[in-house]
């Protein structure tokens, strides 16, 4: 008997609408909580992507329900829709890039202060600085 006669089937494992988990979302929690303490003494911002891991319908409701909803949310319109929100734990924040009609592209979580979408970027606050004093002329001739 060869490795060839020995007759083999692939489980997919719990597909969409399935209330069943693989068990990654827990493991991620547990990598979630570990940059969180990283971030928390001075760490680097971390950012676990969702979009590429294996995880069930089940597996998503879990890290919902677990990490929550925080005070912050933001939508974005910026090179398509992005939606932000805090979870329950400051610092960790759901990322989601939308597409057309507000299709799913991916979604991560960010560990840090805030997510790298919603910094300014340093030229668009040259350009708001420069911008910011023609406000003051176009004051100045409406009100003399």
């Amino acid at each position: 008997m060869s490795l060839k006669d020995i007759p083999v089937k692939l489980d997919p494992g719990p597909g969409p609408g399935s209330p069943e988990t693989t068990g990654l979302a827990v493991a991620l929690l547990r990598e979630i909580a570990d940059h969180l303490l990283a971030v928390s003494q001075g760490g680097e911002r971390q950012v676990v992507e969702l979009t590429n891991l294996p995880l069930s319908e089940g597996d998503l409701q879990l890290l919902e329900a677990k990490l929550g909803r925080g005070e912050v949310e933001a939508r974005i319109n910026a090179a398509g829709p992005t939606e932000v929100f805090e979870t329950a734990f400051p610092g960790v924040w759901w990322v989601r890039y939308l597409g057309e009609g507000d299709r799913m592209i991916t979604q991560q979580l960010e560990i840090g202060t805030v997510p790298v979408i919603l910094e300014a970027h340093e030229e668009d606050i040259q350009a708001s600085a420069r911008r910011f004093p023609s406000m003051f002329d176009e004051l100045d001739t409406n009100h003399h």
